[in-house]
């Protein structure tokens, strides 16, 4: 994969997270699984900032860690 795209992707959770009381589907008084939906969209981008900087360190070194 392109490097620089590699290093760009923390930012989509970072986006996410920051862009979520802005989003109309989120922000709302509905439940998904039970949950506020605020609160599942937080949770899940929040999990998901570990696999996006795994990639980023991953296109920086280049696989040379190995």
């Amino acid at each position: 994969m392109n490097r620089t795209l590699l290093s760009l992707s923390p930012g989509v959770p970072a986006v996410a997270l920051l862009s979520a009381i802005w989003l109309p589907f989120v922000n709302t008084p509905h439940l998904w699984f039970g949950l506020p939906a605020l609160f599942v969209w937080l949770s899940a981008w929040v999990l998901l900032i570990t696999p996006a900087l795994l990639l980023a360190e991953r296109g920086r070194s280049g696989g040379r860690d190995r």
